[in-house]
């Protein structure tokens, strides 16, 4: 994964990328997504700029400068957009900590993704929102790209 240069390489992007210790969290991830889980890589999306999401691309609403880590994109999984956001994940070099959590639970009110997670070195917490309990729900593991859309379909 990290070559002699301490470089890896992300087959999403199709470069050769500093192999930081978020930067590998977020590779085995991406390997994972793919090679495990079923995510087609033609639908995940890396280092992506707020404004630039497909969905929100034609509102002149001001978005925060930020670059989300990694996103997951569904096709036909909203009634007005073709291509939306599945999952959005956020990748930490460390553990978990509850401001991480606030932060991609605060970037998600602007890209509004079904799914989010949290991804660390040892750790895995995926959320959605539960309009029961007026929170986020989170389990420890991301379901297969297949079982992620199945839920949805149930509700659109």
């Amino acid at each position: 994964m990290i070559n002699q240069i301490g470089r890896c390489f992300d087959p999403i992007r199709k470069v050769w990328v500093k192999a930081t210790p978020e930067e590998i969290v977020r590779q085995r991830l991406i390997n994972m997504m793919i090679n495990q889980l079923g995510f087609p890589p033609s639908l995940l999306s890396v280092e992506t700029d707020i404004s630039l999401l497909p969905h929100l691309i034609t509102l002149s609403s001001p978005f925060p400068k930020r670059r989300l880590d990694l996103i997951c994109y569904g096709k036909n999984i909203h009634p007005q957009y073709d291509l939306y956001p599945l999952l959005m994940v956020e990748c930490k070099a460390t553990c978990i900590k509850e401001i991480a959590v606030r932060q991609v639970i605060g970037y998600n009110h602007f890209v509004k993704a079904y799914y989010i997670a949290l991804v660390g070195n040892k750790e895995i917490r995926l959320g959605w929102y539960d309009d029961q309990k007026g929170d986020y729900t989170f389990i420890d593991h991301i379901p297969s790209f297949e079982d992620l859309c199945s839920v949805l379909k149930g509700f659109l």
